[in-house]
Order: structure tokens, then sequence, then C-alpha cells
């Protein structure tokens, strides 16, 4: 019986990378993981997470000096309020009876991009920064943010947002927390003005960063809502060379400024950058001069026509009555001399 022959064991292939199987476009390289430019880059920019480091440790080093200099020579250490005082104020500002309610809608993070939730969610912390370190700080609401949003998820990657001293609303809009007829939406494209701040309104500010790419969003979603609408009163207090449209956090400090007790035209110049070329509307001082010289030469005309009709009006009625005048009426009514009245022409033409 013949013995069967076994095929010896094969001998396992290497794996090939997927990279390699995988069809490529002509001219295209696919990416190293791990070449010289990229660690490079790697290099760099821990390079630059350490130096940053240094800097903030040389910072808070400085300031320690700085703040014991100060204590040896008996001055205040502190230019501002302390952590404590401002908490106190945001607290305060949230125990108020009738306190000034901004809220900040973002409900509308699918209208953005994933670099403009970034900047709405930078444009937030700006928001509670300014209102912690405001005189007179408002009751400040965050406004439809989805659990498991975009905005909440951006919001997550700075610390310590838990801890800000605000009221946030998950998964609720500003029409289910507040009374609808207490609203205003503020938008840019409102017929109505914002003339005064009223405690018990609720002022909406829209959180969308879209570069006018969704023009009247916000007023649109107001009006279908049945909601009051308004708008900054910019184009009655300043003359600007852009387009009224503001960011979030601008609109909120000009609220949150004229809440201090500042007029709407020292809040609004106070708030936009100088880019857009805001000035107060008013008359210049140079315009404003050139008016009363105006008046002044006008007048001196006036004057000087009224004087010789007055001295040709009393010899008319010499000859025609053939009376004369007395003496004292005519000290009275003595006209200009013609050397006084060259001058007067002289100085007209040379001005």
């Amino acid at each position: 019986m013949e013995s069967e022959q076994l095929d010896p064991p094969t001998e396992k292939k290497p794996r090939e990378d997927v990279n390699q199987l995988l069809p490529t476009a002509p001219g295209f390289t696919p990416p190293t993981p791990n070449s010289k430019n990229q660690l490079k880059k790697q290099r760099k920019l821990e390079q630059q997470l350490q130096l940053r480091k240094e800097r903030r440790r040389q910072e808070k080093e400085r300031q320690k000096q700085k703040r014991r200099e100060a204590a040896e020579k008996g001055l205040p250490t502190r230019t501002g309020p302390s952590r404590k005082d401002l908490k106190k104020r945001l607290l305060k500002a949230g125990d108020n009876e009738n306190p000034l309610r901004i809220v900040i809608d973002l409900d509308c993070d699918d209208m953005m991009n994933e670099r403009d939730m970034a900047k709405c969610v930078k444009q937030c912390l700006r928001i509670y920064t300014i209102n912690r370190r405001s005189e007179c700080p408002v009751q400040l609401h965050f406004t439809g943010i989805k659990t498991d949003g975009n905005i909440h998820r951006v919001l997550k990657k700075n610390d310590g947002w838990e801890n800000w001293h605000l009221n946030y609303h998950f998964d609720e809009t500003h029409l289910q927390v507040f009374d609808n007829k207490e609203i205003i939406y503020l938008t840019s494209e409102s017929d109505v003005v914002l003339d005064t701040l009223v405690p018990q309104n609720v002022y909406v500010i829209g959180g969308l960063v879209d570069h006018n790419h969704h023009k009247n969003f916000c007023h649109d979603r107001a009006t279908k809502a049945g909601l009051k609408t308004a708008r900054l009163p910019l184009g009655e207090y300043v003359d600007m060379k852009t387009r009224a449209v503001l960011t979030t956090f601008h609109v909120f400090e000009i609220l949150v400024r004229v809440a201090e007790g500042k007029s709407w035209s020292d809040a609004i110049l106070q708030t936009i950058p100088p880019r857009k070329g805001a000035k107060a509307k008013q008359l210049n001082n140079d315009e404003t001069n050139n008016d009363k010289d105006t008046e002044n030469i006008n007048q001196v005309d006036e004057n000087s026509s009224y004087r010789n009709n007055d001295v040709h009006s009393n010899a008319t009625a010499e000859d025609d009555h053939g009376e004369g005048v007395n003496d004292g009426d005519l000290e009275s009514k003595k006209p200009i001399e013609s050397s006084s009245l060259d001058n007067v022409e002289n100085t007209l033409v040379e001005s």
C-alpha cells in the first residue's frame, strides 16, 4: 500500500499595506504617517507649548513681585475688583427681583460649520467675561443648547464652563423658558427702535455666526413665533461707514453699558471697533465756526445798508418838506463816516 504524500505546509505571506492596494489617482502620493515634515511640525508645536508655559510662569512671577513691592510701599495690591467681589455681583444680579434679563439664543448650531461654531462659543465666553466684570451685571441666560449638539460639544472644550455663573437651558428654547409677551428679539432688520431698557422685558440676541449667509434668519424666526422685535438705535446716534450689523458680544456689551447708566451714543462709540468708522451725529467744530462767521458778515452787511438807507431818507425828507432836522436828531441818527464804511468794505473783501 502506497503511503499518501502530504504537501509541505505553505508559508504565510506577509500582510500587504492597505494603502498600497488601494487605487490612487495619477500623481497622488499617500501621506506617510511619520514623514520628516510631520515630525518637524510636531517638534515645533511641542516647543511652542513649552515656551507658552514658561512665559505664563514668568508672567505670574512678575505679577507676584509687583504685588509684594506694592504691599511693602503701602500701595493697593489690586487695581480691579477681586474674584470674590465679581462673584458677589453676579449672585446679587441673580437674586434681584427685577433684573435685566438678556438671553443668547444658541438654537442654531445646525446653521454653522465647525469654524463658526468655535467662534460662536468664543463670543459666549467674551459675553460672560463682560458681564462678570460689569459694574451692573445682568441676568444672563444661554438657551437652546442641545445636549448632544455641536454647540455643547465645542463648549465642553473650555475648562470650567460648568462653573460659569449664568443660567444654562439645555434642550429648552427661550419660548419655553420665558413668557412670550415679555420677549423682545433684537435684530437689525426690525422697524422698531429700542429706546430704553425695561427690566420686566427679556432681550434675546441671536447666537448665529454666519457671515451674512443666512439673511433675516433671526428676524424671520422671531416673527413666525409671534415675538416682538427691535433694533439698537445705531443710525439715530452714530454715523457708520459700514453696514450696521454687529456681532453677538458687541450687542450684549452695548446693552450692558446702557444698563450701567451710559447714554446710547457713548455706549455705542465705546463698543464698536474703530474699523467701522463710527462717529457721533453732530456738526464738526469747523463747520459751526464757518456758519458763525457767515452770520456775522451778513449781519454787518445788513447794518451798513440800513444806516445808508437811513441817511438817504433823512436827506429826502429835508428836500421834500423844506424843514431842517434838529441837531439832536442828527446826533442820534448820525451816519457812519465814509472812512469807516471803507474799512468795513475792505475787511469784507479781505475775508
